[in-house]
């Protein structure tokens, strides 16, 4: 029997030659399968030998259909067919969740598959009518991929993918365009160079909201060297070769106006460079009227040398007065249409991508530009859709989008009932009802987070109906886990589904995202969030959600061993320390009104310690580690400087943002990682109850300027673990026995 197989698993060896198919079709694009079966070879971990049993081939699309994907074939001999790369990638994944029971996602994956890899009983089909499924907010650039290199990218494109991505924004490297553009311009190499934000900040920049200029030293000065900007554009431009090749086409920012303010309206003296005022504290870049004779010759510059960096693509996004901005007498319909013919001299079949934000776009620019050659991002589709306010963008092209989070802040949280069950019955309605809707847009300004969500957002791509959110939750604990059938797994899903998955807009709500966590709040006696924005009440009840840690501890113990468990356990743990460290702070409130000062020592201790517990599980596991955050930030620095200008940028961002933004947006990208609670929010909390026990009989709070904390903590250079100590489910299963929740 051993031999038999082993000769078998030879003769599919060999048969891996001859089962990469190219179909070329009359007047259709070129499906590169060979890219599609090295990307599901590295989903596979590289296993060569079960990539073997996987044929791929191309197939004609049909009628009415944008992509499509077919999945047959024998058991060891698996046949996947689809009408693009990513439609044969994203067959992979069908086959690999109902076939296989494997599971890929951003927080772990699990490939213990059969020798022999099964086939379904009888072959699947799926298709769907969305031609454009885009991914990325520009800020993701900011709050999770700064620092990323090859190694992250190539995994984070075959993953988008097979979550049938075929449209994703570019930042990374782009700046090298600015430094390019600009110096045929009247401004040196140094002057560009040092109206350059660093990577983390970079997006509002290309926003229009913030530039590398700030005179007060701020956390993210400029300038950047020119063998950053070299290095990154290299990077960025293997990131738009391997996208090509998956059949994923590259979103590049597009150019509106924005210019190295005063510099460069000295250096072209008669131009209309109209100042942007500031954005939390920060200058606006300068704005080149797109109606000024100099604009066209500015943005052929732009364009040509953004093809000759990164090569030609056909989507371009960028938007006009982003979150504000001064159209100076300048009209927004002839801006727009100025924009939009540039782009098109540049790059004759060009989409021009808009976001659906804060008012924007407006009717008065749809109006006046080629609205078929016009994609709208409809950001928040699923928490007051700007679609149903605007005529469905009054007959422009558009995608249905979801945010999730903002700044990337952690919280055990997502609305799967909207993309489940609401966008299907939006496709479904009539032309007349939601306009021309083309795609999906997954927006997350910060990702690798809450990892079913963008699980469930990709397959739906694939699926015309909504889907049964009860079955499909513990379908997907079964192959997240590979928990077969255990009930303790489904119990704790089940819970998961009912709290932290259940949200939807009402209407009456406030705040973005997650319930966030009082540690990462500034420390108060009543904290409701820890930035600005978050949501100021809870979004699901903590005490139904606290019997899910003990029934994930109960799981079979051969779950416990794997990464995907682990990272839901650290979640989930952490979420319930979280809870139970607000309560106490309302204790704490109490018992000083009260001026009850032994109660107060109690429960400040108390709340530490929840503290000192969540850090320290934090540090069981690879994905909540400050460490990695600033070491791969230092390691884009060639020297000293450079390293110690690059830690600041990654520091600043997930606390003060910066120092002249921290009274606005501090705390705004708050982070729960090993590391960043030690080191940053627990100190504060410590001196904040140290002060108050002094208070009490005075009943006045401290007051603490927590500003300038924030600002020395940026300037530390501190090290951090790099990687995991101690056992998750160890640590998990003694804080489940201190707070009474072990079954």
């Amino acid at each position: 029997m051993q031999r038999r197989a082993l000769a078998g698993a030879v003769v599919l060896v060999l048969l891996a030659a001859l089962v990469v198919t190219d179909v070329r079709t009359t007047g259709k694009a070129f499906v590169d399968v060979s890219s599609a079966k090295s990307a599901i070879t590295r989903l596979l971990g590289g296993d060569s030998a079960r990539a073997a049993q996987i044929e791929v081939r191309t197939t004609p699309a049909s009628a009415g259909t944008a992509d499509s994907f077919r999945v047959g074939g024998t058991a060891g001999h698996v046949q996947l067919s689809g009408t693009s790369q990513v439609a044969i990638v994203s067959g992979f994944n069908w086959w690999l969740k109902y076939v296989a029971g494997g599971h890929l996602s951003t927080n772990g994956d699990r490939l213990d598959l059969p020798q022999t890899l099964p086939a379904p009983e009888k072959p699947i089909s799926k298709r769907t009518t969305l031609s454009d499924r885009y991914a990325y907010n520009f800020t993701v650039y900011g709050y999770t991929m700064p620092y990323w290199t090859w190694t992250e990218w190539e995994r984070e494109i075959d993953y988008l993918a097979a979550s049938g991505v075929n449209r994703a924004l570019v930042l990374v490297g782009q700046e090298a365009v600015w430094y390019d553009t600009f110096q045929s311009f009247g401004m040196s190499e140094s002057q560009v160079r040092d109206w350059i934000a660093q990577p983390s900040f970079q997006p509002w920049q290309w926003y229009g909201s913030t530039t590398g200029y700030d005179p007060s030293g701020g956390v993210h000065a400029g300038p950047v060297s020119a063998d950053l900007i070299k290095r990154r554009a290299e990077l960025g431009r293997r990131v738009a070769d391997r996208m090509r090749e998956l059949g994923i086409t590259p979103v590049f920012p597009a150019f509106e106006g924005h210019v190295p303010d005063q510099v460069f309206a000295d250096a072209n003296p008669g131009a209309n460079v109209i100042p942007q005022g500031g954005y939390s504290g920060h200058p606006r870049p300068f704005w080149l009227a797109p109606t000024d004779p100099l604009y066209a010759k500015v943005a052929a510059k732009f364009y040509e040398v953004q093809s000759k960096r990164f090569g030609d693509t056909t989507h371009y996004s960028n938007d006009l007065m982003h979150e504000g901005g001064e159209l100076g007498g300048v009209d927004l319909g002839e801006a727009g249409k100025a924009v939009q013919d540039a782009l098109t001299r540049a790059h004759p079949d060009s989409t021009w991508v808009l976001q659906a934000w804060q008012g924007n776009p407006e009717k008065d620019l749809i109006d006046a530009i080629d609205r078929k050659r016009v994609l709208v991002l409809d950001l928040d589709a699923d928490d007051g859709p700007s679609w149903e306010k605007t005529d469905a963008f009054w007959g422009a092209p558009w995608a249905w989008g979801t945010i999730q989070n903002f700044g990337g802040r952690l919280g055990v949280f997502g609305n799967l009932t909207e993309p489940g069950q609401t966008l299907p019955e939006i496709r479904a309605k009539s032309t007349g009802e939601r306009g021309n809707l083309v795609g999906t847009a997954m927006v997350l300004e910060g990702t690798h987070l809450n990892p079913v969500v963008q699980d469930l957002f990709g397959e739906m791509v694939w699926r015309d109906k909504a889907v049964d959110l009860d079955s499909w939750i513990l379908d997907y604990a079964k192959r997240r886990y590979g928990a077969g059938d255990d009930p303790h797994v489904a119990e704790a899903w089940e819970v998961l589904l009912n709290t932290a998955y259940s949200f939807r807009a009402t209407g009456h709500q406030s705040g973005e995202g997650p319930y966030e966590s009082p540690f990462a709040a500034l420390p108060a006696l009543k904290v409701t969030s820890a930035s600005y924005f978050g949501p100021p009440e809870p979004r699901y009840s903590a005490q139904d959600f606290e019997p899910v840690l003990g029934e994930l501890l109960q799981a079979d113990a051969a779950v416990r061993e794997e990464e995907t468990y682990k990272y839901d356990l650290v979640d989930v743990t952490r979420q319930i320390l979280a809870n139970r460290g607000r309560s106490t702070l309302q204790e704490i409130a109490r018992a000083y009104a009260a001026k009850d000062v032994a109660a107060l020592d109690t429960l400040t201790d108390r709340f530490l310690g929840y503290m000192k517990s969540t850090d320290e599980l934090l540090g069981t596991q690879r994905d909540w580690l400050l460490g990695t955050w600033l070491e791969s930030a230092k390691a884009w620095g060639k020297t000293p400087e450079e390293k110690a200008a690059l830690e600041r940028d990654a520091r600043g961002i997930i606390s003060i943002w910066s120092e002249k933004a921290c009274d606005t947006l501090r705390d705004y990208a708050n982070r729960e990682w090993q590391g960043m609670v030690s080191s940053y929010y627990q100190p504060r909390w410590e001196r904040f109850f140290a002060e108050l026990a002094g208070t009490v009989e005075s009943g006045v709070p401290p007051t603490i300027d927590w500003c300038a904390n924030g600002v020395q903590w940026t300037s530390q250079t501190t090290e951090f673990p790099t990687e995991p100590t101690g056992d998750t489910y160890e640590v998990a299963k003694r804080i489940a026995q201190e707070l009474g929740l072990e079954n």
